[in-house]
């Protein structure tokens, strides 16, 4: 999709109405805003979900190392 702003090319719906959001939102109607508000949203949960998944690897990943010091210092 190319935006109709700025003729920036987007592969995907989801990445076009942020782009239209982020980078023209004064321009978009209601019901663009609320396209990009539920993208936004929806973008934002995504994040979140892989930060909390990120910290758990990084916790046993951690705990693991810590788990084989032990053993071998043992």
């Amino acid at each position: 999709m190319t935006c109709p702003y700025c003729g920036f090319d987007l592969p995907e719906e989801t990445q076009y109405r942020l782009h239209l959001g982020l980078e023209h939102y004064g321009r978009l109607d209601e019901a663009e805003q609320e396209g990009f508000k539920e993208s936004y949203r929806s973008e934002n949960d995504a994040l979140d979900r892989f930060r909390i998944i990120a910290l758990g690897g990084l916790v046993l990943l951690y705990f693991g190392f810590l788990v084989v010091y032990a053993l071998l210092a043992a």
